[in-house]
């Protein structure tokens, strides 16, 4: 990256790094990388030790004033959890370049449910699939994720498979409303989560 960086590299248009280590230090100098490398569409940076403090350089480098071009970001597998994703929801949520975002078994619970409420109804967000299988939501969580989900403008699928939610009554009524509210969305992925035989006749 410092490399890159050092001779201002305008050719890179995909960066993944999995599974690498790099923890925060390697993600600082992606972000400063990214500050040059204005062409950079793709960043996934899958199962590197990423801690909350990766996740605010990446808010930064992701925020509009630095005219980011990426439109797919895969974090999955970095255990940063709810700080996290509210360090990196300061740039998302005035993201209106952003088409998909994957942050599967990340570790966030219903605390993190807000910054992705806020990531979600950002009246210019392009986003158009939000992945977040994997984590710990659960009622509560989702509850606030399907409120977003219900008026986000570009969505087209969302995942949510794992997030150890079950069909309690406000869950069904949040996914219906979601359902009936958004008619762009032709994806939701609900598995591994325990709704039952009456809760899949309620949707």
């Amino acid at each position: 990256m410092d490399a890159l960086r050092d001779v201002k590299y305008q050719h890179c248009v995909s960066i993944r790094l999995w599974k690498t280590f790099c923890e925060d230090e390697g993600v600082r100098a992606v972000c400063q990388y990214l500050e040059h490398g204005r062409n950079v569409a793709f960043l996934e940076l899958l199962d590197n030790n990423i801690s909350p403090l990766g996740c605010e350089f990446l808010s930064k480098a992701l925020h509009p004033k630095l005219q980011p071009q990426i439109q797919i970001l895969k974090l999955d597998h970095n255990l940063f959890g709810s700080d996290g994703l509210i360090a990196l929801s300061e740039g998302l949520a005035v993201n209106p370049v952003l088409r998909m975002l994957s942050l599967t078994y990340c570790g966030i619970d219903s605390l993190g449910a807000e910054a992705l409420f806020e990531i979600l109804i950002y009246s210019r967000s392009a986003l158009e699939e939000v992945n977040l299988s994997g984590n710990l939501l659960m009622n509560e969580g989702i509850i606030t994720v399907l409120r977003g989900v219900a008026i986000a403008k570009s969505l087209k699928k969302i995942l949510v498979a794992d997030n150890q939610f079950n069909d309690d009554e406000e869950v069904m009524k949040a996914l219906e409303f979601c359902m009936k509210k958004n008619d762009r969305l032709g994806k939701y992925d609900l598995k591994y989560n325990n709704i039952g035989e009456q809760g899949k006749c309620t949707l």
